[in-house]
């Protein structure tokens, strides 16, 4: 069996592309099917967060796959329009650079403390869904494995790290201090308790929207307020921060509406993607609109030793999924 990848990422397209292959778990789940089913894939993972879309999987040797035409052609897109956004590697490139990611040195900000969690979550969702193998399995366990000692050994002490809630919040208190400030946060996801609860440290009064459907214990820290999620706007109006990050498919915020408000916050973040912010409301007079992209358009750099360490780290990694792979095939063992 080979590995094969395709994605694309903020290396090479800006959020109005990334959206556009955004992808929810019902969608998710939905393309993990065809390709488990239809074939060729002998197992599969897609990683969707806010950097990337990537599709990962095993494929028979002689089996002729194209990763980044298959993508486009289930989601509705156009390879020729979309295929310069896409970058395709297989085998030793394929896991170096899943390596990198679950590590966070292939991320916006430097060490991003929340990729790997969604690596791991990815490969359990496609477990879940039934649609992992031996070869997806072990590549994804060592690439989990190596951004461990990656972020322990090299990022932690030559970079620190950080997350895009983090930096939100950084980037923040360089045009208005959150301290005293009402601040409204749009979303009860990671992301969204994560915000919370920096602006919370930093004294903002903060008000949380929930969903009024959703089921189970929610979370919200303490003493953030909640709201319904359809009042968003009543507390909006009062607010003078206002954060969304929402996995929704559709604005949560649109410019026609926060017209209509008495009073329009000052400044405005979009975590999410797709955006949940309507791109014109960067438009409004007074108000300051961020997207993911210009929140992290200033991530650390490593220095050359550090790169060094990572490469080393990887190859060993690398060397222990074809010792793997060699003892599989050739005498049936498992790892």
């Amino acid at each position: 069996m080979k590995l094969m990848m395709t994605g694309l990422d903020h290396n090479r397209s800006d959020i109005e592309i990334r959206e556009k292959f955004s992808l929810t778990k019902e969608k998710t789940a939905k393309i993990l099917a065809r390709l488990k089913e239809g074939g060729p894939a002998g197992g599969c993972v897609i990683i969707s967060t806010c950097n990337r879309t990537e599709l990962y999987a095993s494929i028979p040797a002689d089996a002729v796959f194209g990763p980044t035409r298959t993508l486009c052609d289930m989601l509705d897109r156009d390879f020729t329009e979309y295929r310069r956004f896409f970058t395709e590697r297989s085998d030793e490139q394929a896991i170096d650079h899943l390596c990198r990611v679950a590590s966070g040195a292939d991320s916006q900000i430097l060490g991003d403390d929340q990729i790997i969690t969604q690596v791991r979550e990815a490969l359990e969702f496609s477990r879940g869904q039934g649609c992992t193998d031996s070869y997806i399995e072990t590549m994804f366990k060592l690439a989990i494995k190596a951004a461990k000692e990656i972020k322990t050994n090299v990022i932690l002490k030559s970079a620190g790290v950080d997350s895009i809630p983090g930096k939100a919040i950084e980037k923040l208190k360089t045009i208005c201090p959150p301290e005293g400030q009402n601040a409204v946060v749009i979303g009860n996801g990671q992301t969204g308790r994560l915000v919370t609860e920096l602006l919370i440290n930093e004294k903002a009064n903060v008000t949380v929207t929930l969903r009024e459907y959703k089921k189970g214990v929610i979370q919200v820290p303490e003493p953030a307020g909640t709201i319904n999620y359809s009042e968003r706007y009543k507390a909006i109006e009062n607010a003078d921060i206002l954060v969304s990050a929402t996995t929704s498919p559709h604005y949560t915020l649109t410019c026609d509406e926060l017209c209509k408000l008495a009073r329009i916050p000052g400044i405005i973040i979009d975590l999410a993607v797709p955006r949940d912010a309507e791109p014109s409301i960067g438009e409004i007079p007074g108000v300051t609109l961020l997207t993911i992209d210009e929140i992290s358009d200033d991530g650390r750099e490593m220095p050359p030793e550090s790169i060094a360490e990572i490469d080393a780290i990887i190859k060993t990694h690398i060397e222990q999924y074809y010792r793997w792979q060699a003892f599989k095939e050739n005498l049936g063992g498992s790892l």
